[in-house]
This record gives C-alpha cells, structure tokens and sequence, in this order.
C-alpha cells in the first residue's frame, strides 16, 4: 500500500515539473513574440510618411471602382487638421486606415502581454493592467520615435488611440476565451448526462 502510495505521489510531482517546464516555455516564447511585435511597431516609427503613404493606391483602386452614388458630408478634425470624406475622401480614407491600424496593432500586443500574464497564472487585474502599462509605454516611445522620421508627427491623441486598441484587443479576447470555456463545458456536460 505505501508503495503504491509513493510511486503516485512521484508521478504527481513529475507531472508537476512537467507542467511548470511547459508554462516556463509557453511564457518564454509569448516574451518572444512581444519583442518581436515590439520590433515591428518601432521599425513602423522609422518609415516616412511615403513609405507608408497609401493614397496612390486609393487613387489606382478607386479608378476600377465606380460608386453611383455621392459620399456624405462626414467631416471632423483631429489635431491641427480636418477630414471630410466629401472634399478629401483619400485623405479621409487614409486616416481611418492609419488609425485601424493603431487600434489593430496596439491589440496584438496587449493580447500578447495579457495572454501571457495569464498563461503564467498571473491575476485577472494585474494581467489587464500590466498589459496596458506595456502599451502605454511603447506607444509613448512610438510617438516619440516619430519625431524623427521624415515627415511624421507625434501626438499624445495617437497614444489614447493606442491605449483604446489594448483594450479591445483584451477584451475581445478574454469574451473569446470565456465563449470558448463555456464551450468546452457545454460538451463535457452533456457527454457525462449520456
């Protein structure tokens, strides 16, 4: 009986171990994947306004695209300029893509951060505030990194815009987790009622 006991409780803390290895390497490699996406956004920062320009575009593919019908008058200004999708629709048009893209690329990274917060068994308040400390201060260093490149300006706006993108990036990833959890329970439940 006391073997049987012991040789249990030694393949319990081999499962242990082995778990504790796992998330050490699921962990190591969400910190990986941070820099990496950290990397990218600065390496964004660098480029000029003409590199990132994608109204030549807009003009190429609005050519073969023919709208019947007139553009509202949606106008609003933001910062020093002002956008309106009916006098200077690819101006309009690219600045909603460059602010999706502040939204989408500032997601990424606070789901990364949060998620692996959360893989490591960190709490559910320090995981969301972590993650959005971490978007807070790139997206403060990206602001300040485009002070230098060619033709781009930095704004404080550009950071709220960034910080709005951690959030719904971690929201919409903790509903997907949730949804996915709820799932999986639904399945194992009604597997044991059969």
């Amino acid at each position: 009986m006391k073997v049987v006991k012991i040789k249990m409780m030694e393949e319990g803390s081999g499962r242990t171990r082995q778990k504790h290895v796992r998330r050490t390497y699921g962990f190591l490699i969400a910190l990986l994947l941070i820099v990496i996406w950290i990397l990218v956004i600065w390496s964004m920062s660098t480029q000029s306004s003409q590199q990132q320009d994608i109204q030549p575009w807009l003009h190429k593919w609005s050519q073969k695209l023919h709208i019947g019908f007139t553009l509202p008058d949606v106008q609003f200004t933001y910062g020093e300029y002002e956008y309106s999708l009916k006098q200077r629709p690819y101006d309009f048009a690219e600045f909603v893509f460059r602010k999706s893209a502040h939204l989408f690329v500032y997601a990424v990274l606070a789901v990364l951060v949060y998620g692996g917060l959360r893989y490591r068994r960190t709490s559910l308040v320090t995981s969301i505030v972590s993650a959005l400390a971490v978007v807070f201060v790139i997206a403060s260093i990206d602001e300040y990194i485009q002070q230098f490149s060619p033709d781009r300006t930095s704004s404080i706006r550009d950071v709220g815009v960034d910080l709005l993108g951690g959030c719904f990036g971690i929201a919409i990833y903790a509903g997907l987790q949730s949804m996915i959890r709820r799932i999986r329970k639904g399945k194992r439940t009604s597997i044991r009622s059969e």
